[in-house]
């Protein structure tokens, strides 16, 4: 008797755990939307007067403080103004140590644009005159690329 409980015990588990398996697979929520979906369109008119950022660097995060298109966010996406010069701000609030570089899609730093490495907590770092080219794609801490990295996209007026 014992190996019969043992067995059925076993297939129902196994049963069970399909089942769960399959239900999970054929989950659709449809309000989802697609990953392959194009992202939201630009308002170019927020963002032509902007001409400074001013983050908050954490390990878990670029915090987004100024200008209030991007306060409050996570590693906010930002639009740049082709050819309009910027100036990214950040300051330490972990005391860990992080540096904030502007990067093209090969992982590239351009121009130089990168801020000294800074590792104590209120300390503040800055990228000044940051010309805005096409080629930039995003804005990442060099030490925390996984959780500390934001999108930039630039827009043609």
């Amino acid at each position: 008797m014992e190996d019969t409980e043992r067995f059925s015990r076993r297939t129902a588990m196994t049963v069970v755990g399909a089942t769960g398996i399959a239900l999970l697979a054929g989950c659709n929520d449809d309000d989802e939307e697609p990953d392959d979906e194009e992202p939201e369109e630009v308002d170019i008119e927020e963002w032509e007067d902007v001409d400074e950022f001013y983050f908050d660097g954490q390990i878990e995060f670029w915090g987004g403080v100024e200008p209030a298109i991007i306060e409050g966010e996570e590693n906010p996406t930002i639009t740049l103004i082709e050819g309009q010069e910027y100036d990214f701000t950040w300051v330490n609030v972990d005391g860990v140590e992080h540096n904030l570089e502007i990067r093209d899609e090969d992982g590239d730093i351009i121009d130089d644009y990168q801020s000294d490495d800074v590792s104590e907590e209120g300390e503040e770092a800055s990228v000044d005159g940051v010309v805005a080219t096409e080629e930039m794609v995003t804005y990442i801490c060099r030490y925390h690329e996984t959780t500390q990295v934001g999108d930039i996209t630039v827009e043609t007026v």
